[in-house]
């Protein structure tokens, strides 16, 4: 397992300004990061891209393992909710995954780098746990209240789909057949939210 360098959340951004620099990053380290892949992208041309000086970006991220956390954080946050029918809760979460993975293997290397980081970072317990994509789950699910077991299914099919993409990035299934795999997924685990 990689090593992450600081025990330390990353810093946040607060201005105006802060913001835009770490958009900047966050689209240098997705681009490059498609380009090269994890292990040849180094801080210092990320930081170079995106306009900033190399202490800049590592204030914001103090490993590249926290950048390409931070840039499948971005993505997730940033996936659109599926336009379906408010009766059809797994048809819809199953879209907002199945928009997830695609997303994700049109640019292999990136996915990856984002699979491992987000992976090293969660390991090494460095920062607090991400809910974000189990909050997409729930919202594409038209859940407002959630209560424990909404919850505990939105985890579910959110560890169901990291591991299916782990298994294509790694090139051990197709896009089809993580799209396919995903659905089943879906259907199979959140049961209880159809016809909800």
């Amino acid at each position: 397992m990689p090593r992450i360098a600081e025990p330390r959340e990353p810093g946040r951004a607060t201005t105006t300004t802060q913001h835009a620099r770490r958009r900047a990053i966050l689209r240098a380290a997705a681009r490059l990061g498609a380009e090269e892949g994890l292990e040849r992208v180094q801080m210092s041309d990320i930081a170079a891209a995106a306009g900033v000086a190399l202490g800049t970006l590592y204030r914001y991220y103090p490993s590249k393992h926290h950048l390409y956390s931070g840039v499948l954080e971005s993505a997730v946050a940033d996936l659109p909710l599926p336009a379906r029918a408010p009766d059809d809760p797994v048809g819809a979460v199953a879209d907002l995954l199945e928009s997830a993975v695609t997303g994700l293997l049109r640019r292999p290397l990136l996915g990856r780098a984002m699979l491992v980081s987000a992976n090293a970072v969660r390991s090494a317990g460095t920062v607090a746990v991400d809910t974000t994509m189990r909050d997409r789950i729930i919202a594409a699910a038209g859940i407002t209240d959630p209560d424990a077991a909404d919850q505990q299914l939105a985890r579910l099919v959110e560890q169901c789909g990291y591991g299916i993409l782990t298994w294509a990035t790694a090139g051990q299934l197709s896009t089809e057949q993580a799209v396919t795999d995903i659905r089943r997924a879906c259907t199979l685990l959140l049961g209880p939210w159809a016809g909800r």
